[in-house]
């Protein structure tokens, strides 16, 4: 893949197209948490001090998270959302040689990689049994990314396997990132893993708290590694109201619980619902499905003039398949009812 890596979202052009024709959009392209942003976080941003400098390295935003996570600040990094975070790595860690990376999979890991001169190799994703130190010796990358669940797969590898990852990852001289964008979706299972050597970690608040316009993330690793990489990173990266709102976070736990909830009861209700009526549906655990369509791209737009934006996975090597977030429970049967009338129209049914 070359140039920019592909979102989700939807076009200007989509957009009035869709205004045109009298259409309310319900955006499942991006997959956040359909009940946020709470309004203390909304107000926290707006309300921050913009007429001076945020701290230069946000230090008590990374000391307040850092007591979060049970890790001392100086093994917390926060940025400019993880795609900052995911940059700065391949940066700092250029030097010691190139990226696995375990795919279809985020396209920015691969992005990061190409834009520090790093060759970049994508493997399957592991599998339970997989020979992760056969990999590594083979390879000996500096870095390899895995996303953990998977975007777009939903797929989930447990505790041992990443230790048996990170342990390949170490003995090979590299470092194992886990991004856990869409951990806390993975209700009820829960495999957050701590940083270790050999081992880093992402977190990010975009996806739970439903804020991509703040950006907001952070990374987790030994002191040492910590700072090779803030090496890296210019002043400033986090803005005073992105800070605020993380502040404003930390007391939102019982929102996010609440909200994870919901979601995965309404991801188990549309993977029922979807399977029943004949599409294929791979079993996730983050906050989207992956669903076959055929072609579809030709699905998402019809999909989008029935009222729903989501992501076709050409951009993954998937071109078959789309990715839908799991929506708000109200909007649930009104989509399932738009995806059979959508393959309907594909087919020629009338």
């Amino acid at each position: 893949m070359s140039g920019r890596v592909v979102h989700g979202g939807v076009t200007e052009a989509e957009l009035a197209a869709a205004a045109a024709a009298g259409i309310e959009l319900v955006d499942l392209s991006a997959s956040l948490n359909p009940y946020g942003p709470h309004p203390a976080v909304a107000a926290a941003a707006a309300n921050a001090t913009i007429g001076r400098y945020p701290q230069p390295d946000a230090a008590g935003l990374r000391r307040a998270w850092a007591d979060r996570f049970g890790l001392e600040p100086g093994q917390v990094l926060a940025g400019n959302g993880t795609s900052e975070l995911i940059y700065l790595l391949c940066r700092a860690f250029a030097g010691d040689g190139g990226c696995l990376i375990f795919g279809p999979t985020f396209g920015e890991y691969a992005a990061a990689a190409r834009a520090a001169g790093m060759s970049a190799v994508e493997v399957p994703y592991p599998a339970r049994g997989s020979d992760a130190g056969r990999l590594f010796a083979e390879l000996r990358p500096s870095l390899a990314f895995l996303c953990n669940p998977n975007n777009p797969t939903g797929e989930l590898c447990s505790r041992e396997q990443v230790e048996q990852l990170r342990r390949a990852a170490l003995a090979a001289g590299g470092l194992l990132v886990v991004d856990e964008a869409y951990m806390p979706f993975a209700w009820p299972e829960d495999e957050r893993v701590q940083p270790a050597p050999g081992l880093l970690v992402l977190r990010s608040l975009t996806k739970v708290h439903a804020v991509p316009g703040l950006r907001l993330g952070f990374l987790l690793g030994t002191p040492g590694d910590i700072e090779r990489v803030s090496a890296q990173q210019p002043p400033w990266s986090v803005s005073a109201p992105a800070a605020a709102a993380g502040m404003a976070a930390l007391k939102l736990e019982e929102f996010c619980r609440e909200s994870i909830r919901r979601v995965a009861a309404t991801r188990a209700f549309l993977l029922d619902a979807l399977e029943r009526s004949g599409f294929a549906v791979r079993p996730s655990l983050a906050n989207f499905l992956l669903v076959r369509a055929g072609d579809g791209a030709a699905f998402r737009a019809q999909l989008l003039m029935r009222g729903f934006v989501i992501r076709d996975c050409a951009s993954f090597g998937l071109p078959e398949w789309v990715r839908v977030a799991i929506p708000h429970e109200r909007h649930a049967e009104r989509l399932v009812h738009a995806m059979v009338e959508v393959r309907r129209c594909l087919a020629g049914e009338s």
